[in-house]
């Protein structure tokens, strides 16, 4: 597949829970949706959290031939990380499997974003999914995610004009 694709990740924490969920989408050059993921995961801090989300994007977009990527997150500590060349020794294991993931035939930017223009992942990443450790995909965007969408494809095509 040929031209860049965006991925949107974000975790969430429940202070009720012993878990975490995760949850992102792919985007098209235009920002339109090409598929979507979550999953319940282990609780761990927020930083591990949100590189396994990150580390499932990278695995969905190559399972699906995209081999050009811009990773967008809203954690700035993460994506200073996966920037400046430290992942490869962090001791955080999914930081290392993303340094791997960085090294393929592949191009990947890495994205920091406000939370407010992360609005799509974070819904996807609240919602609950029962099975630990399941990657869902969502071949189309979930109804409690498609106004958030349109808002953001609009507010793209606003800011390219």
């Amino acid at each position: 597949m040929t031209g860049w694709v965006k991925i949107n990740v974000d975790g969430s924490v429940s202070r009720n829970s012993s878990s975490a969920t995760i949850g992102g989408m792919l985007r098209g050059p235009s920002g339109g949706w090409l598929v979507g993921f979550r999953m319940r995961t282990g609780m761990s801090g927020i930083f591990s959290i949100e590189a396994k989300i990150v580390l499932e994007g990278l695995k969905l977009a190559w399972n699906r031939d995209f081999r050009q990527v811009e990773l967008e997150c809203d954690i700035v500590l993460l994506v200073d990380v996966l920037r400046n060349g430290l992942a490869a020794i962090s001791s955080i294991a999914e930081i290392r499997l993303i340094h791997e993931w960085c090294s393929k035939d592949c191009q990947i930017k890495f994205r920091h974003i406000s939370r407010d223009s992360n609005k799509v992942a974070d819904q996807l990443a609240k919602m609950d999914e029962d099975k630990i450790n399941c990657l869902v995909t969502l071949e189309d965007p979930p109804l409690s995610v498609r106004d958030l969408l349109e808002k953001d494809i609009y507010n793209s095509s606003m800011d390219e004009s």
